[in-house]
């Protein structure tokens, strides 16, 4: 076998294949793609440091923050819908955004998610969870960078829930400070 540094990248690609197979292959070249996308909206929007992305089952979850490892888990069921995992990605960017934002700020804003974080309602409790303002917030937040950034129409599939995404993004609680 060739040294590493040797190897050009079909080499390395191969290499990889027949150690680990075709399918980690695919799901590595797709936490790559994601990873990419999430570094410009680290970089351009929230003006934090990126979180690592893995791929773990998060059962009855696309994806969830890992609060205790400091990543986001992707559930590898849907590695085939790149737009699904992007949202879902940039979703939970914007969760630990708002954990660095209320350890750091002193502003209503921060104030009220503060509130919400201490008495977080769970996914468990779906029409509950999604009321909150840290729920709304990540919502619109990801709909914003997704049109504007990735020309990517992204709506929620509840319009009740997308019909509260929009009224908060027009009322500009989005860009408060």
């Amino acid at each position: 076998m060739k040294n590493f540094k040797e190897m050009n990248n079909e080499e390395i690609k191969e290499e990889f294949i027949k150690w680990f197979g075709e399918d980690k292959w695919e799901e590595e070249e797709t936490l790559s793609f994601v990873e990419q996308l999430l570094w410009i909206v680290c970089d351009e929007y929230l003006g934090i440091e990126p979180i690592p992305i893995i791929f773990e089952e998060v059962p009855g979850n696309i994806s969830v923050l890992d609060i205790e490892l400091q990543c986001i888990k992707l559930n590898p069921k849907y590695k085939d819908d790149k737009v699904i995992l992007v949202a879902a990605a940039v979703h939970e960017l914007e969760h630990w955004y708002q954990l660095l934002y209320v350890s750091s700020m002193d502003t209503p804003k921060a104030e009220r998610w503060r509130a919400e974080l201490k008495n977080y309602i769970s996914d468990k409790n779906p029409n509950m969870n999604v009321l909150q303002e840290i729920e709304i917030d990540a919502e619109a937040f990801t709909k914003v960078v997704l049109d504007t950034e990735f020309g990517i129409t992204y709506r929620n599939p509840n319009p009740l829930l997308q019909e509260l995404i929009d009224k908060y993004i027009e009322s500009g609680k989005i860009l408060e400070e």
